[in-house]
């Protein structure tokens, strides 16, 4: 989910949609200052021999659509922010944005949005007070905790939502967020409700963050989960669910400054009637900058496991629920964006990850991904399999930085079936091609 990425490391430096926005229009008269922005995107996927040959599937009515899927998606997101200053250490905040966006062609590959879905509606709607070191919000708002391994995407961008691919709808409804922070220390406390097609459920909990500088950003966090509507999570119980989360990012080393590690490690817990929790995951990963080289490639390695539930039919809930992860750059948390978006769901896998980028010029960045899928438990959806290897997913890559405000990529991703996909799906390499823009102002 989540084309528009967060950090400078991959496509070329462009910036999440749900973070702060590049410098818009800025406004002020008197102690009332403000923004206005505006994000627009688009894309083009072309994919062939969908889930290995099995063919694309239609969620809504369960119709077989072929083994090909060619669609574009596109997106405009307006948004304007407001600061009135009572007092130097005392202001009143609010934002809203409104996303746009429609699906062409024959609909996303995963079947979840059709070639006639568009949709206008509101994003973010809050209000909120900054005094000294504490800030709160309440009402339809993006929240990110670490690295987005658990919390960051609100919206699934499902159905007439449209634009799956793309996922611009990002903001949690309903919520409030209580945070204080100084120094090197920050910390929230936070309600969060996702959409329906999510599950509709509430996330309850605090989150902590503690930045050693030169050493690394540490953090826990700790939640509760409750379905605001019971029928929605028929098929994925989360009422009663306790998640808990530690976790070291951008990790450095003594005298090896070119080296950066992370890891996170995470349990659901809890029980709710009849149903109990008892799901983990964790990754680890290391990424190399050979900074005395020419171009400065990096190198990178990762190991990611979520489990999996050996017995779907009992009452004890064993394999990792994704809840709200989102897209940060390839690869995070969006694991594989063939394999990532259309048919595992960071649950029942374990991936080894390699990665080599490098920028041929300020503004370009090609690279290369690698990522070995195995489950977990001998099961696909709780369908049995005999073997746990899944598939691989290669892509190769191209990002370009044409402008301050524009960005653009273009891929190239195939996945090969391995045992498990060959025995349920089919034996034919799933590939996608893939060309994105995003313009900020």
């Amino acid at each position: 989910m989540n084309r528009v990425p967060l950090v400078p490391s991959l496509l070329a430096a462009a910036v999440l949609a749900s973070q702060p926005a590049m410098a818009g229009y800025t406004f002020q008269e008197g102690d009332l200052s403000g923004e206005v922005n505006l994000t627009a995107g688009g894309a083009a996927i072309f994919t062939r021999n969908v889930n290995f040959g099995a063919g694309r599937i239609d969620t809504r009515n369960g119709q077989a659509t072929g083994n090909n899927a060619d669609w574009q998606e596109v997106y405009v997101k307006p948004a304007v922010s407001f600061s009135y200053a009572l007092n130097p250490d005392f202001d009143l905040l609010a934002k809203g944005s409104i996303v746009a966006a429609s699906t062409f062609g024959d609909g996303d590959a995963g079947g979840f949005t059709r070639g006639t879905d568009n949709r206008v509606s509101a994003e973010e709607a809050y209000v909120g007070f900054r005094a000294g070191e504490w800030r709160f919000t309440a009402g339809r708002q993006d929240y990110m905790i670490g690295s987005g391994f658990i919390v960051m995407d609100g919206n699934l961008d499902f159905h007439d939502d449209a634009a799956f691919w793309l996922a611009p709808r990002t903001a949690f409804r309903d919520s409030a967020v209580l945070g204080w922070s100084r120094d090197a220390l920050s910390v929230q406390a936070f309600s969060l409700r996702t959409d329906d097609h999510l599950g509709d459920y509430r996330m309850n909990g605090v989150n902590l963050d503690y930045a050693v500088e030169g050493v690394a950003t540490f953090g826990a966090m700790a939640m509760k989960l409750k379905s605001e509507d019971r029928d929605s999570n028929i098929a994925t119980p989360r009422d009663g669910m306790e998640v808990y989360n530690i976790r070291a990012l951008n990790a450095k080393l003594p005298g090896l400054q070119d080296l950066t590690l992370n890891a996170e490690y995470a349990v659901q817990g809890g029980k709710d009637g009849g149903i109990k929790y008892d799901a983990k995951a964790w990754y680890a990963g290391a990424e190399y900058a050979f900074s005395d080289l020419p171009l400065q490639p990096k190198l990178g390695y990762r190991y990611a496991y979520f489990s999996g539930d050996e017995d779907l039919a009992d009452n004890k809930r064993e394999a990792w629920d994704a809840l709200s992860k989102g897209f940060v750059d390839w690869g995070t948390w969006l694991v594989g964006d063939v394999v990532g978006n259309y048919l595992l769901n960071n649950s029942n896998q374990k991936v080894h990850t390699w990665s080599l980028k490098t920028q041929v010029h300020p503004a370009l960045t090609v690279g290369a991904m690698h990522h070995q899928f195995s489950l977990d438990e001998k099961n696909l959806f709780g369908a049995p399999v005999s073997d746990r290897r899944f598939a691989d997913e290669s892509v190769v890559f191209v990002d370009w930085a044409a402008t301050p405000q524009l960005f653009t990529s273009l891929s190239y991703n195939w996945v090969q079936p391995k045992a498990a996909a060959k025995q349920l799906l089919g034996d034919k390499t799933f590939s996608a091609v893939e060309m994105y823009f995003t313009y900020r102002y």
